[in-house]
């Protein structure tokens, strides 16, 4: 049985940078990498929502994984996105992650027909069975449009290569209830991806957070995952409130893609990568870059 520590801890859903013609950034993967590990993370989790895992061709992202496991170093595991609506690519994904050092892999259910709790299950055991290494689930209904049923997770719970559910479904009552399932058990992990909702989940017994606010403030996730180990609940929820002030700046009135858009900005006054997008997504306008300025100013992420 896997221990549940093994994938724990705060996880960053890594951005990908790119240069101006679309290529993977290599110098600012690995700014990015340090800027994460520096502050203490536990994961860096690449080829994800964040990363624009959907527009990227499986080359480069070969090759992302392949810097991320080289330049983290064991400083923090790494985990990587295998999504895909064709199962041998989601195999082969796996099989070429692994070969390259990954730590595990997360896979969403295909989004294009409507699944089912009994298909979902098929699915992933099928998955499961076919690939060398430990895999979590990720449940996005955002982007997939269906949520993994809680029963279903609790099957998938018992395969011995499913180690865990990255759950990003805005849904309190669902998270209390796999927290209720899960919070004790050893071998599977509950890591909660909605940012908000990082200090409930983990006072509750969350093995992990990964929230994409993490790439621009890790430290105060990292601060926010040890006070509520520590059991200092006051500060956990200062730190709550101070990151999603963060979170408002990339996200309010921004649809998903839009927002991305918007965080990779963030990243850029930061130093940390340019903010081009791949498409279908497409980098802020000047007005946009300097509303966002503004806010970070505001709340003293840039001087």
């Amino acid at each position: 049985m896997v221990n549940r520590e093994a994938f724990s801890g705060v996880i960053v859903p890594m951005v990908t940078p790119f240069t101006a013609d679309g290529e993977i950034d290599k110098p600012a993967v690995r700014r990015i990498i340090d800027h994460l590990c520096d502050a203490g993370v536990a994961g860096v989790f690449v080829s994800g929502t964040t990363g624009e895992s959907a527009s990227i061709a499986m080359h480069q992202k070969k090759e992302l994984a392949a810097i991320a496991v080289d330049f983290t170093n064991k400083r923090a595991k790494v985990y990587a996105g295998i999504s895909d609506n064709c199962f041998s690519c989601v195999v082969q994904a796996a099989e070429t992650y692994f070969d390259l050092g990954v730590d595990a892999v997360v896979a969403h259910v295909p989004h294009y027909y409507s699944l089912e709790g009994d298909e979902i299950c098929r699915y992933f055991v099928n998955v499961a069975d076919h690939i060398n290494g430990p895999l979590m689930l990720y449940n996005i209904p955002k982007t997939t449009h269906t949520s993994i049923p809680i029963e279903t997770v609790e099957r998938l719970s018992h395969h011995r290569r499913i180690v865990g559910l990255k759950d990003s479904e805005n849904d309190l009552v669902r998270m209390e209830s796999l927290l209720k399932m899960f919070a004790a058990e050893d071998g599977f992990s509950y890591v909660l991806g909605c940012a908000p909702m990082s200090f409930k989940a983990l006072t509750l017994g969350a093995a992990g957070i990964v929230p994409s606010t993490g790439n621009i403030v890790p430290g105060m996730y990292q601060q926010l995952y040890e006070k509520v180990r520590l059991g200092d609940q006051a500060a956990g929820q200062e730190l709550q409130d101070r990151t999603n002030r963060v979170s408002l700046v990339y996200q309010h009135n921004r649809s998903l893609g839009q927002s991305l858009a918007a965080l990779k900005m963030m990243m850029s006054m930061l130093g940390l990568c340019g903010p081009t997008m791949l498409p279908p997504l497409k980098a802020l306008t000047e007005q946009e870059k300097a509303d966002i300025i503004d806010q970070m100013k505001k709340f003293q992420l840039i001087s």
